[in-house]
């Protein structure tokens, strides 16, 4: 008997949404559910027009793309074959110092919220501060308000002290939507295995992210080494707590990526610019080699379906509460 379809969801994807040339490659992957970023650290008027930017997108490809707001419409969108789009934050820029945006933008469809990015913020500090302060007691009532609402938070950019204060901080499980361990490659943008083990302790998730530099120093990286930092995090937490989060950046015009890569040293944006993606594992459309090349590696079946969709899934409705309908598995 044929088992059902596998749930992939791309757990972070940075790319410029509105290009069809992304649409194309998340429909050849197969992929049921993308956290599709529309803010990083951009201001609220920014982010407004992003927003509107991917729901028009959304709404003009209706046989190909629904919005995602619970559980069941990523359900929906796999039975169909359809790509749901999840509204994603990797800042809390976006709103100022003004908790009740945050309600404004969860009405809006928003599902993933990172605290900060790489730099200080209202919040607490991103993992390129020289100093970690840890949260602020801004950063401490908004967590409160994404638990209150059912958004993920989302701590992947985040320093070290900072991450740690969110986890004890939040009542929800969180996320690292897109970062490897330390043991992987030691890198600021990397987590400890004690960071990865306390999201873990707490029903949280580890999305392994696919951005070169975070893999390996080797100057060719392959799907392999993707595969190898997956293979790190089960070994860290086991597989119930393992999900894919590559961050591809496909179509990212240059203004975004020079926005986003404000405050770095030259030879970061210089390496940026010049990065090669990882051959094998170029866009969402490889997602289906992905699947096995995790087999060939010795994952069981149920393994691959929990690292490629159904954590994400089991984890979105649990933070999601109050959102989703009891229709939901």
């Amino acid at each position: 008997m044929q088992s059902d379809p596998m749930v992939i969801v791309d757990g972070l994807n940075a790319s410029w949404h509105t290009d069809p040339a992304v649409l194309e490659h998340l429909v050849a992957g197969d992929v049921s559910a993308v956290n599709a970023t529309v803010a990083a650290n951009h201001d609220t008027l920014w982010t407004l027009k992003s927003i509107a930017g991917v729901l028009l997108h959304i709404a003009g490809n209706p046989d190909k793309v629904l919005q995602v707001k619970n559980v069941a419409d990523i359900r929906r969108a796999s039975q169909s074959g359809k790509v749901g789009y999840i509204l994603g934050f990797q800042d809390t820029v976006p709103i100022g110092d003004d908790l009740r945006l945050l309600r404004v933008f969860h009405e809006l469809g928003v599902r993933v919220i990172q605290l900060t990015y790489n730099f200080e913020n209202l919040v607490g500090c991103g993992c390129q501060c020289d100093t970690d302060t840890g949260l602020t007691s801004f950063g401490r009532s908004v967590i409160k308000e994404l638990n209150d609402l059912g958004v993920l938070t989302d701590l992947s950019h985040c320093g070290p002290r900072t991450s740690l204060e969110a986890i004890e901080a939040s009542r929800l499980p969180v996320a690292f939507t897109h970062a490897n361990s330390t043991t992987t490659q030691d890198h600021a943008r990397n987590k400890t295995p004690e960071a990865i083990r306390a999201v873990a302790a707490a029903g949280g998730v580890i999305g392994a992210v696919a951005v070169p530099p975070l893999l390996t120093s080797a100057s060719a990286v392959t799907i392999d080494h993707y595969v190898a930092a997956i293979e790190d995090l089960v070994q860290l937490v086991g597989p119930d707590h393992v999900a894919i989060g590559p961050d591809f950046m496909e179509a990212m015009p240059a203004e975004i990526a020079t926005t986003v890569l404000q405050g770095l040293p030259d030879e970061t944006k210089s390496a940026f610019a010049a990065m090669a993606p990882v051959k094998g594992f170029e866009s969402p459309a490889a997602y289906p080699h992905l699947a096995e090349a995790l087999s060939k590696r010795g994952f069981g079946d149920g393994d691959v379906r929990k690292i490629m969709g159904e954590n994400w899934l089991r984890l979105y409705t649990e933070v999601w509460k109050g959102v989703d309908t009891a229709q939901n598995p």
